[in-house]
């Protein structure tokens, strides 16, 4: 890691820390021993402490009197609000996009998906990889629109849903079917089918909450809060 990318050794440190909670290298209700982390980043526990505090105001982790600083739990309820205003938002943009998307932007997408195609076929491939990508295309259509700022508040935002994203990925056996999935929402963009992009979307953003519904009831149970009947599957 090149410290001097960093301003201080207080931003190495939070940045770090923070891309590893969102990757889930850090895993929900993980422990964060000050210790180990001066160890491990080669500093004192001033920047350590610094940093633990920035990512406790925005939620990353929580301080438990007596017991220590923990990795945050996800939450349902919030995940669940996080896709439906990401379908509420993103169909809107989807369908000012289409009414001002040139043959140039729309091979921007078709690249993108190539690129994901090609990146699941590394030996060495990592499902933060495909994350990324697939960010990447949905974000075509934001700033295609200037629409970047809206773009940011949702990715400034989910902190639940960007690591509920990646266990998805992380458990996800079959890539291919996502790349279906784009390449679907592809053609109809291509044919300026509205509704059919808005369904395409909508299923595509609910898929892995119902693909994981068991994996998150009984192997992952303990990487989510508990949750009232409110909170619980409803899809």
């Amino acid at each position: 890691m090149a410290e001097e990318r960093y301003k201080n050794r207080e931003e190495m440190v939070y940045e770090s820390l923070k891309r590893d909670i969102l990757d889930l290298e850090l895993k929900p209700g993980q422990l964060l021993k000050e210790t180990e982390l001066c160890e491990r980043f080669g500093v004192s526990r001033t920047p350590v402490r610094d940093a633990l505090r920035m990512l406790q105001e925005q939620g990353f982790v929580l301080t438990v009197p007596y017991k220590g600083i923990y990795v945050t739990l996800l939450s349902l309820s919030n995940i669940k609000q996080m896709i439906y205003m990401r379908v509420a938002v993103e169909t809107m943009v989807l369908r000012d996009f289409m009414k001002i998307a040139t043959p140039m932007v729309i091979e921007d997408i078709r690249y993108m998906i190539r690129k994901q195609q090609a990146v699941i076929q590394e030996p060495d491939f990592k499902p933060e990889q495909f994350y990324r990508l697939d960010a990447q295309m949905h974000s075509i259509w934001f700033e295609a629109t200037k629409k970047q700022k809206l773009w940011e508040i949702l990715q400034a935002q989910q902190l639940h849903y960007t690591r509920f994203r990646m266990l998805d990925f992380v458990t996800e056996t079959d890539f291919t079917r996502i790349i279906k999935e784009h390449r679907h929402m592809f053609d109809l963009i291509e044919k300026k089918d509205v509704a059919g992009v808005e369904e395409a979307l909508k299923e595509h953003l609910y898929f892995s909450m119902k693909r994981m519904r068991h994996q998150i009831d009984v192997e992952y149970r303990d990487y989510f809060e508990e949750e009232d009947e409110e909170g619980k599957f409803d899809i």
